[in-house]
């Protein structure tokens, strides 16, 4: 605690720590007041008003003792006052406009690093030019009054703070971590000589060969920097700027809005930019992010951007590793013409989602790379990739028992491949396959059996369920855009199911995806969609309630084998949920009858499935009966190369629809 005359400087103290205990309307009533010394007069006398209607809110003893004392004060009386905050006018601000505060100003922000006194600068109100830049260092907070009654133009009233900037830097630097600035405006001054002088910015972040986190804009009314960006986040030589927090930054009349910008190596990442907004003339760009470094993640709440027009876009973005994300914004743009966009994403960037209000023109960019971009106007629309699975048989269905299966390729020998019992099944109709990795000669290959590509889309989405209890046993992998060989996360090897997937831009001029297997695993649920979106593992290619196709029908081809021995000769079963085509083993001896088709209940095929069996040798029987009705009751004898066409008809029944003898 520290004992201080009011009157002096240290009275700002007093008066700061009392307003939260003015916030019910007596801080209106110094908005008059010429300097802080006024200021706080007023607040001491408005002290004894407001104690009978505040006592009873406060609830520490402390807080009780500082009303108690303030009540007892007169302006000659010592009082007991919490340190840690620094007062500008002790350095000897004036705020007239004319004098140069900048050395005086700049003081009392390194007295406050230095810890000599409080880390929060109190700046009251005035208009203080300063001829070059403000330093806010780590851990300062620069703290005005609010920046007057109108977010459009200063106006020089209502108590504000106002930073007049005559010269060609930035007007504030903040230069380290948590460094902050609030309540206050910041102004590219153009009179008193500085008319012909044009800043470089507003606003800087700057991160050169070190790492700025955490920084705070609050309530800053940023205007007229005509001359660059009212407010730059940039990283350069291997600096960072993330984990920023901008909230109600009101940008009026500038170059840019807000800028973005990272070196290679360096980054700026993970900032968020809540409510404020743009407006006024003179915008090149609204939000412009660059990189070649990582300048990603960046989010924009909840904004307004609606200058009437920009010479580039509202909102630029270019390089491989920029993204920005824009949710809930509104974009304006009422002199701008119908066919210049308001959004530009260069093709190297990906990534990008926004959404909200597009009120005029449209979006520029490859919407298949930015599919969460959902802008959409009279002009422009967004784009969402078709969930459709290419991969042919994701179900697993026909497999031989040995390395053959419809629509896959399993590649190496180093490996046995079994059907796990369906009952293991995570979706319905979807098969297990369980691979016994040998442990030799390199990975184990599962992949389509042919080339998989859509060049409408640069992005790939694909995975499948593994269950394994060996760590890394399998990953998905990929041949990416710049034509290298990139992989997922392994499987954990927890002895649970595990979705194991990825999604990247893919090389288009050489796809290549796959499975890598290099230890014990069972997979079921395959799936590939093209476009950076979910993965749908289970989905069925065609819709339940009916599908119409222009091309061509390729159904599954399986095996019908002659029943075992220890089952009736004459009872067939053929492998269901297989395919449609069986082509009818009749392992050396073709003179056989079938007389009854998957009679058992857990066999039989729902009504209205279509298969044919198709016989290579001649000499076998399907006999006409109760439960296979062939056409004029006439029995069907196999010849070389024929077939009979039947139809489920419900139940174990069958009704022929086609013979070829």
């Amino acid at each position: 605690m520290a004992t201080l005359s009011i009157g002096t400087s240290a009275m700002v103290l007093f008066a700061s720590s009392l307003l939260a205990l003015l916030t019910l309307g007596a801080v209106s009533r110094f908005h008059t007041a010429t300097d802080q010394s006024d200021q706080i007069q007023q607040l001491v006398r408005q002290v004894s008003a407001l104690q009978s209607s505040q006592a009873d809110a406060l609830k520490s003893a402390s807080d009780r003792e500082l009303l108690v004392t303030a009540q007892a004060s007169s302006t000659s009386c010592n009082c007991s006052l919490p340190d840690g905050y620094t007062y500008a006018s002790a350095f000897g601000v004036i705020g007239d406009a004319d004098a140069d505060d900048g050395p005086a100003l700049q003081a009392a922000i390194d007295s406050a690093a230095s810890n000599q006194s409080g880390g929060i600068v109190i700046l009251p109100a005035g208009t203080f030019r300063i001829n070059s830049p403000l330093l806010v260092p780590g851990g300062v907070t620069l703290q005005g009054m609010g920046y007057g009654s109108s977010p459009l133009a200063i106006q020089f009233d209502a108590g504000a703070s106002t930073i007049a900037y005559c010269g060609t830097d930035h007007a504030v630097k903040l230069t380290g971590h948590a460094a902050s600035l609030r309540d206050l405006a910041v102004y590219d001054w153009p009179y008193t000589g500085c008319e012909d002088i044009q800043a470089a910015g507003g606003v800087l972040v700057e991160a050169d060969q070190t790492l700025i986190e955490s920084v705070i804009v609050s309530n800053v009314f940023i205007y007229f920097f005509l001359g660059g960006p009212a407010l730059s986040l940039v990283a350069k030589n291997s600096g960072g700027v993330p984990f920023g927090n901008y909230q109600n930054v009101r940008i009026r009349h500038a170059k840019t809005g807000v800028y973005l910008a990272a070196e290679e190596g360096s980054s700026v990442n993970t900032n968020s930019f809540i409510g404020g907004g743009m407006s006024g003339g003179g915008f090149e760009s609204g939000i412009y992010a660059e990189g070649p470094g990582s300048c990603n993640d960046n989010k924009f709440y909840g904004m307004f951007i609606e200058p009437p027009d920009t010479d580039i876009a509202h909102v630029y973005v270019e390089g491989s590793k920029t993204n920005v994300k824009l949710l809930d914004v509104r974009l304006e743009a009422t002199d701008k013409s119908l066919d210049r966009p308001i959004v530009i994403i260069d093709d190297s960037s990906y990534g990008n989602v926004m959404n909200g209000i597009l009120g005029h023109t449209h979006v520029q960019a490859n919407l298949n790379k930015n599919p969460g971009i959902d802008l959409m106007s009279h002009k422009s629309v967004s784009l969402d990739p078709a969930p459709v699975n290419q991969f042919w048989n994701a179900a697993f269905k026909g497999f031989d028992g040995d390395r053959a299966m419809p629509g896959w390729s399993l590649v190496g020998t180093n490996a046995n491949i079994a059907m796990v019992d369906d009952s293991e099944a995570l979706y319905p109709d979807h098969r297990v396959i369980s691979v016994n990795y040998l442990n030799y000669g390199g990975a184990f290959k599962v992949m389509a059996d042919q080339t998989l590509n859509v060049p409408g889309h640069d992005f790939v989405t694909f995975g499948i369920y593994a269950r394994s209890s060996v760590p890394s046993s399998i990953s998905a992998a990929m041949r990416y855009t710049s034509g290298s060989i990139i992989s997922s996360a392994p499987h954990s090897g927890s002895g649970e199911w595990e979705f194991i997937g990825m999604s990247a831009l893919y090389d288009k001029t050489a796809p290549y995806f796959y499975f890598s297997i290099t230890g014990d695993v069972e997979i079921t649920a395959s799936t590939l969609t093209f476009g950076h979106t979910p993965a749908t593992p289970g989905a069925s290619l065609m819709s339940s309630s009916g599908a119409r196709m222009s091309g061509t029908l390729t159904t599954g081809v399986a095996i019908g084998l002659p029943p075992p021995p220890e089952e009736p000769p004459y009872y067939w079963k053929l492998p269901k949920n297989e395919g449609n085509l069986f082509l009818m083993d009749m392992q050396g001896d073709p003179i056989r009858t079938i007389i009854r088709l998957n009679h058992s209940t857990a066999d039989r095929f729902p009504r209205g499935t279509v298969v044919t069996l198709m016989f290579s040798l001649a000499g076998t029987r399907v006999s006409d009966n109760a439960y296979i009705e062939l056409k004029n009751n006439d029995d069907f004898v196999s010849v070389i190369n024929s077939s009979i066409t039947l139809m489920a008809s419900g139940g174990a029944t069958w009704t022929e629809v086609l013979r070829n003898e």
